[in-house]
């Protein structure tokens, strides 16, 4: 027997355990994951009171806004930001030198045309006498006075250029159009300005508050409110006008009259007393921060993600809007307390899909 004949099957026992071994050491393949968007959630609370708590800035309630009408150097800035200046009152003056110069060439042009037209009715009282003495050429009369009445439209042009020059010489110097103070002073000695850009305002007498409110208020220019600012007494006041509607929660720019010593630029976080919001909150109401209020078609609707049962995917869902409370705003209807609502992004994400709650900072802007 050939000893060689059992080589093959001894190769083939040594192999199989080390192909079998070699089969339960793989590594397993590495697990690809869908990278999860992260977004800000917080949930429906109870609707509180809906005294309106508002801030408002202190503006001047007339403003005259202040522009050199034309371009130049400035050379004098008179005012500081705060001083009281008088109508008429220089407050900035322009390098004067290019205007100058202009006013002279300007000058130069009329004194020009003005002898030509002095010389052509000189020539033209001569031709006349000549004419009556017989001792002139046919049509030589009527090109002369064509010649003169062509000098008189160059005589006018340039009296109109020398008064432009003028005006514009005398516009060097930015006056005061009304008393009051500078609220505004956004040039410096040395600077080039533009002709028409605003670089000084002046902030006249009266002063007024604004706010943005609920349109739901439906406050009325004329109308007396109540506001309370912290550490003070209640005191009244007027609504002066009311702004168009927002697109952001219903909301409108309110301007209401207020203490005529108040610095302007001012900020008053202030609760606003009116028979409008001291309405309770419809039963099983719940507010939410405004920011996660997508606006609807209709007035007083709107739309809002919230997390499904399985607490990372959107639903988007209808609520009905009711007045908003500072930053928070009130939800009537499509929602319960504890919902939990994406506050942040909302536009952004479609509804289905997965995200990675964010508890949401409350009291700042994620």
């Amino acid at each position: 027997m050939k000893p060689t004949l059992f080589r093959p099957r001894l190769a083939l026992w040594l192999i199989a355990p080390t192909v079998a071994l070699g089969g339960c050491n793989r590594a397993p393949a590495p697990e690809v994951t869908e990278e999860v968007r992260p977004a800000y959630v917080t949930q429906a609370r109870p609707a509180g009171p809906t005294s309106i708590e508002l801030i408002g800035e202190i503006r001047a309630a007339q403003r005259a806004e202040l522009a050199f009408a034309v371009p130049g150097r400035v050379t004098q800035v008179l005012v500081q930001a705060g001083d009281t200046v008088r109508p008429g009152q220089v407050l900035a003056v322009l390098d004067a030198a290019p205007l100058r110069a202009a006013v002279a060439a300007a000058q130069g042009e009329v004194n020009r045309a003005q002898a030509t037209q002095d010389e052509l009715a000189q020539r033209l009282e001569r031709l006349r006498a000549a004419q009556e003495a017989g001792a002139t050429r046919v049509g030589e009369l009527e090109a002369l006075q064509a010649e003169l009445a062509a000098s008189q439209a160059v005589l006018h042009t340039a009296r109109a250029q020398r008064a432009s020059a003028q005006w514009s010489l005398e516009q060097s110097a930015l006056r005061a159009t009304m008393a009051g103070n500078i609220g505004l002073r956004a040039l410096e000695s040395g600077q080039v300005v533009t002709a028409g850009a605003t670089v000084l305002a002046v902030d006249g007498p009266g002063r007024e508050l604004a706010v943005t409110m609920p349109e739901g208020l439906a406050l009325k220019p004329g109308q007396e409110v109540t506001l309370v600012k912290p550490g003070s007494s209640p005191w009244s006041t007027q609504v002066l006008r009311v702004g168009s509607r927002l697109e952001a929660g219903g909301l409108v720019r309110a301007y209401l009259a207020a203490p005529p010593q108040t610095a302007v630029g001012a900020t008053w976080p202030m609760r606003l007393q009116h028979e409008s919001a001291a309405k309770t909150a419809p039963e099983g109401s719940t507010e939410i921060p405004a920011r996660a209020v997508m606006p609807g078609r209709q007035e007083g609707q709107g739309q809002v993600l919230r997390l499904a049962r399985d607490g990372k995917t959107v639903e988007q869902v209808e609520v009905q809007v009711g007045p908003a409370r500072g930053d928070w705003i009130q939800i009537t209807r499509g929602l319960t307390q504890g919902d939990p609502v994406v506050v942040a992004g909302a536009a952004g994400i479609a509804a289905g899909t997965v995200v990675r709650p964010v508890p949401y900072p409350h009291g700042g802007r994620p």
